[in-house]
């Protein structure tokens, strides 16, 4: 079912990596009952292809590891995550991998955008640091009223996965 709007959450149950999923909580409680897919997924590299499948507009959100300041926004283009975007992702086949990857079989959504906070480093916590969890506000509210220009009217049949 095309939803018009598809926000994944990536990540993983550990500290800055669960950017991704606190991040589509924080947006599930401001959907308002708009017609966006809003889901959850476990490192997925490969299966974004899947998750993103039938949908026009895809947004992503993953924690960063570029070598920027911890809390530092990152908004990119398809054309960013597969112009050596690869370094972005902590994860072994990460958002631009899979971006890559469906290119090449002619599955990207018609449009997908990335949204990402840069990780800590040196966290080892179990939630998010301190400037993650600072810069995570605004980044809602920015996919929050990105979302509501690109829904439509039909309510998401899709659930959440993590």
């Amino acid at each position: 079912m095309d939803t018009s709007c598809c926000v994944l959450g990536i990540g993983s149950p550990f500290g800055d990596d669960r950017l991704g999923w606190v991040a589509a909580e924080m947006l599930r409680g401001r959907d308002g009952g708009h017609a966006v897919r809003i889901d959850t997924l476990d490192r997925p590299g490969a299966a974004l292809i899947e998750a993103w499948r039938d949908e026009r507009v895809v947004i992503l959100i993953d924690a960063v590891r570029s070598g920027a300041p911890p809390g530092t926004v990152h908004r990119i283009g398809i054309e960013g995550l597969t112009a050596g975007g690869a370094a972005l992702s902590s994860h072994a086949l990460g958002v631009a991998g899979a971006v890559t990857l469906a290119r090449a079989l002619a599955a990207l959504p018609a449009e997908l955008s990335f949204y990402g906070i840069e990780a800590d480093p040196n966290w080892d916590g179990e939630d998010l640091s301190p400037p993650v969890r600072a810069a995570l506000p605004a980044l809602i509210e920015e996919i929050a009223e990105l979302t509501r220009g690109t829904v439509q009217a039909t309510p998401s049949t899709r659930g959440a996965s993590k």
